[in-house]
């Protein structure tokens, strides 16, 4: 995926056609003068926009991309008369020049899908006519959850699928084997048209390890930003956006998300591919949601031009490839058994105890970045069959076994930073993989190395974990609502695909009937839908938004929405807003103790009971973060 984030996933408002306000609960807020807050705001896009261009002009990627995320945040839930300002628009067209040059640098992909960044010249004439007759024939008796357009642009993917690359399309679609049965139910589950799961053709070729010039990875190709919000994390030890399961689980709920914001699953796929944003200001430019009259135009890349017809081409020849001419090697499907490891073990010693090899734990487990499990606790897949051998074997395994790691001996003049850095990672991970305190941390000490990442780690991957990351995936999505069952909804009766022959310039006024098989519900546009009642508390000192919503269990996101006065700061005797549903019991707010541990430090009890290294230190009234073996910490868990 290109690098634009998709920062107004974060608060479910669309900006194309928005629904008709919906009643809410009278709150007492304090009111803001509206000219001094577009002004502020204004004032804050620009410094961003200027500060990404000189980052450009210094050749500092990392820094143009961070300041380009926060302008994207910035301007999520701008209204359309903010968004429509002249000077506004001007920024925006900088934010996105600079957005463009940061996808355009940069060494070619090594695999990079079926992106294509050049114009497709359309095939017209007896070539068009032969191959609409072709893909007749071909499709014949098929239908398909998803709509299916067969105009010039689509069956020119077509002949190209079967012709000049065919040998990419036969590779990706034998990958696609092993991971279609597990795609579909997924999508099945999250109400998502099961066609869609061929959008993996065109993003990765369906492979895991796959990794953009825009630093998009995994076989849905999430940027960082984005997969946080769906859930997707990552550190020195995993990267989520690796793992075909939750990766293809967040890719169905953003896509299913995206549908939501623009009501048609063209544009769902283009926003996919280029940000809703853009599609949007697209839109509001032309004055159309008919995506091939958007692809005529100026204000969308080649590449998002290209998207949708790949997309339909690559569906058409993926669920019937043998009538192509394709010939493909089919995988086993992706099954697994999972065993709990209860400590950072190498997977070498887990290949032993399964009676497997280390590189099909690998395999099963793409989204490892080094050849042992993280610190801590890990649910590790293995093959069908093996998990109880596994498991015995491990039960009777001495704790200093686990590990083939070698060794290093801090020398004099070593910092913990100097040396976690060396080996790419964090102070607390190398603490914790040696099971060391900061005191212990000294010259003459004896650390375990563990073995270099596979994936090129970033630097945000590597800082503390104690400082708080300043990035849009901070801010969790609030929980899609549960998909509607087949009896809830009308279903269409399946019908073929409707072919529709054009000329090289002629172009539908609108999409072609949808074709469908075994129809998937998709969730209606949002309408009018009244909001949930709310209820007020009052801040405390040390409260924080994200305090209150893991104390509440709900989500940052929808107080973020209720509260966006509070999302940089709480006073205590702040008013804040809280979802409130009618039977929900109030969490009750329990204190322990926990003594403290040799080994433990305040990040890893923290981490423990789910709580910030702040709130700990808050709650035993410390300056620092030194602790004493043996002292006792109340903590406050809900």
């Amino acid at each position: 995926m290109p690098i634009l984030i998709l920062a107004n996933l974060l608060w479910g408002a669309a900006l194309v056609q928005p629904p008709a306000p919906a009643p809410q609960a009278q709150v007492a807020t304090v009111p803001i003068r509206a000219a001094e807050s577009d002004a502020v705001r204004t004032q804050q896009l620009r410094a961003l926009v200027e500060a990404a261009e000189q980052a450009l002009e210094a050749d500092d990627e990392e820094m143009a991309t961070a300041r380009s995320d926060e302008a994207e945040v910035l301007t999520a839930d701008w209204s359309p008369e903010l968004l429509g300002r002249p000077e506004i628009q001007g920024l925006l067209q900088r934010l996105k020049d600079a957005q463009e040059q940061l996808t355009q640098e940069g060494p070619p992909e090594a695999e990079p899908g079926l992106k294509v960044p050049e114009e497709v010249v359309s095939i017209s004439g007896d070539e068009l006519r032969s191959e609409l007759e072709r893909v007749r024939e071909a499709e014949r008796g098929a239908t398909y959850d998803f709509p299916i357009d067969l105009n010039d642009k689509v069956l020119t993917w077509v002949s190209l699928f079967s012709t000049t690359k065919r040998g990419f399309m036969e590779n990706a679609l034998g990958r696609a084997s092993q991971y279609l049965p597990m795609i579909r139910q997924i999508f099945s589950e999250e109400g998502v048209p099961s066609d869609l799961a061929y959008l993996a053709v065109i993003e990765s070729g369906f492979r895991n390890e796959a990794k953009s010039r825009a630093k998009a990875v995994g076989m849905w190709q999430f940027i960082r930003s984005t997969g946080r919000i769906y859930g997707l994390n990552g550190n020195a030890w995993v990267e989520e956006r690796q793992d075909p399961m939750k990766a293809t689980r967040a890719a169905a709920r953003y896509l299913k998300r995206l549908y939501e914001l623009s009501g048609d699953w063209y544009l769902a796929a283009s926003s996919y591919n280029a940000g809703p944003l853009t599609l949007d200001r697209a839109i509001q430019n032309l004055g159309t949601r008919n995506f091939w009259d958007l692809c005529r135009s100026r204000w969308l890349r080649t590449e998002t031009k290209n998207y949708v017809p790949e997309l339909c081409a690559a569906i058409l020849v993926g669920r019937n490839p043998e009538r192509y001419g394709l010939h493909i090697v089919p995988l086993v499907p992706y099954a697994y058994e999972t065993v709990t490891v209860s400590s950072m073990t190498s997977l070498s010693v887990l290949a032993r105890c399964a009676g497997t090899e280390a590189t099909t734990l690998k395999i099963l487990n793409p989204e490892l970045l080094r050849g042992s499990t993280p610190p801590g606790i890990y649910q590790l897949r293995v093959p069908p069959g093996k998990a109880m051998d596994c498991l015995r074997q491990l039960a009777r395994m001495p704790a200093g076994k686990r590990l083939d790691f070698r060794t290093y001996t801090v020398q004099k003049g070593d910092t913990l930073t100097k040396v976690a850095r060396r080996f790419k990672l964090s102070p607390e991970d190398l603490l914790a993989a040696n099971d060391l305190t900061m005191k212990q941390f000294r010259p003459g000490k004896r650390l375990l190395v563990p073995p270099p990442p596979t994936l090129a780690l970033e630097e945000r991957d590597l800082a503390s974990r104690t400082e708080p990351v300043k990035v849009l995936g901070d801010r969790p999505l609030p929980p899609l609502p549960p998909a509607p069952r087949e009896l809830d909804l009308p279903v269409a009766s399946p019908v073929n695909v409707k072919a529709v022959p054009l000329g090289n310039d002629a172009l539908p006024p609108q999409p072609a009937p949808v074709v469908q098989a075994n129809p998937v519900p998709s969730a209606p546009l949002p309408s009018a839908i009244p909001e949930p009642p709310v209820s007020i508390l009052h801040a405390k000192q040390g409260d924080t938004l994200a305090k209150l919503a893991r104390l509440h269990h709900v989500s940052l996101g929808e107080l973020l929405r209720l509260n966006p006065e509070g999302a940089k700061a709480l006073h205590p005797g702040d008013e804040v807003r809280l979802p409130h549903s009618e039977g929900r019991p109030r969490p009750v707010v329990s204190a322990k103790a926990h003594r403290v541990l040799k080994g433990e430090t305040l990040v890893s009890i923290a981490r423990h009971y789910g709580v910030e290294p702040a709130e700990l230190r808050g709650w035993n009234h410390l300056k620092g973060d030194r602790i004493k073996v043996g002292q006792i910490l109340r903590v406050q868990v809900p």
